[in-house]
């Protein structure tokens, strides 16, 4: 394959361990006002569009809809660091990353509010040249519109490009923009356990994306 300039990065499940609190704080959102206690399965098969439209869009009391959503906003906000704790290895693959010089970018269906806080308290901002959030989106992965708008912000081709991500929806996405898909299981929640759409490359560590990318030049 080519040589790659562009690493494309999903963000919950893949960048950080979010996953947890963003199902908490969705299923406290529907707690509170529908009266219902949804499993994490529950919550994640919802998943696509950003957490607040997940509520707006779900929640049965249509008229506790933006409540819902700022409640929402208010546990993020208040637990995010009891909820998600930094990952060093992931601070040193992304330095390594950045100090090799690829242009690296995340594509997720987060909302841009969530996925701002998460990128401050976890140090994250300054590796990414652009991030594309749910809300930047008219159509969520796996429609390949994220992917698409990511490389063309960066300047990059489809042959350049892998997008790493650890959902079915990210591999699609991927697929479907054309460019080098990367299954990544290695943080200790994931969306999708078991890719029906087969990556192009799979792995369960980050030294093993290190290596393919050594072995690619």
């Amino acid at each position: 394959m080519s040589s790659i300039t562009t690493i494309l990065f999903d963000f919950d499940g893949t960048l950080a361990d979010t996953l947890p609190i963003c199902i908490h704080a969705i299923g406290e959102a529907f707690r509170n006002h529908d009266g219902v206690d949804l499993t994490a399965a529950e919550v994640v098969a919802m998943f696509g569009p950003t957490e607040a439209d997940i509520i707006r869009l779900n929640l049965r009391n249509r008229a506790a809809a933006e409540e819902g959503v700022e409640l929402f906003y208010k546990l993020y906000r208040e637990e995010h660091d009891l909820r998600v704790k930094p990952n060093a290895d992931m601070i040193r693959l992304l330095d390594l990353l950045h100090a090799r010089g690829y242009r690296m970018g995340i594509v997720t269906g987060k909302g841009r509010a969530t996925l701002d806080i998460s990128l401050e308290r976890l140090g994250m901002q300054r590796y990414f040249g652009v991030t594309v959030s749910g809300d930047e989106m008219t159509r969520p992965k796996p429609d390949p519109e994220g992917v698409l708008t990511a490389m063309n912000a960066l300047g990059s081709t489809t042959e350049e490009t892998i997008f790493i991500g650890d959902s079915e929806a990210d591999m699609r996405a991927g697929k479907g923009a054309g460019v080098f898909t990367v299954g990544a299981h290695w943080l200790e929640h994931v969306q999708t356990h078991r890719f029906e759409t087969e990556p192009d490359l799979y792995v369960t560590n980050m030294d093993s994306l290190l290596a393919f990318l050594d072995k690619i030049g």
